[in-house]
């Protein structure tokens, strides 16, 4: 089960591609995943970057989009920013980095690598190091998936993080016990 993965009183940071698996306040898998994460207290972190690829105005976070807006209004989703200026964030971002262009070589170069994943891995860090709490991963990508979370074993975090197919937890959500 990807759920029991995510342990209550955590942090979840979210990329783009999981947002749009959930849809808005009206879909099924958006209203599981909203009831899953206030039964288990976990706060989930919108990327500044994810924020921008929705279209958002990163500066002002203030989500013009139902599925951010609602989330935010519920408090259950926060804007969150990559530190570079922070120790070691700048190593795990180029480590995940250099992991995806390692595990999909023969399919991308190196430009072009999503930026965005290897942001939710230094947020990851940063947020593991600042806040002393145990961090999810939410992407769709299963490269992505794989050079996160080595990225994050690599800096020594492996064991206070998990990356978790976000897709695959939604569908489990909606068809599994976890539904509201």
């Amino acid at each position: 089960m990807v759920a029991a993965e995510i342990p209550s009183d955590s942090t979840a940071i979210i990329d783009t591609s999981v947002l749009f698996a959930m849809g808005g306040p009206s879909n099924e898998k958006y209203r599981s995943f909203e009831w899953f994460l206030r039964r288990r207290a976990i706060t989930v972190v919108v990327p500044r970057a994810v924020a921008e690829e929705l279209g958002e105005s990163p500066s002002e976070y203030t989500y013009q989009r139902d599925r951010l807006r609602a989330a935010q209004m519920a408090g259950w989703l926060v804007p969150g920013q990559v530190d570079f200026s922070h120790p070691g964030v700048s190593t795990v971002v180029d480590t995940a980095r250099n992991r995806m262009h390692h595990l999909s070589a023969d399919d991308v170069t190196e430009d072009e690598i999503e930026k965005t994943d290897t942001i939710l891995a230094g947020i990851a860090y940063q947020y593991v190091i600042r806040e002393e709490t145990f961090v999810t991963v939410l992407v769709s990508d299963r490269t992505a998936e794989q050079a996160i979370e080595d990225a994050l074993s690599t800096a020594g975090v492996g064991d206070r993080t998990t990356v978790v197919d976000g897709r695959s937890l939604l569908r489990e959500l909606v068809e599994g016990d976890s539904k509201p």
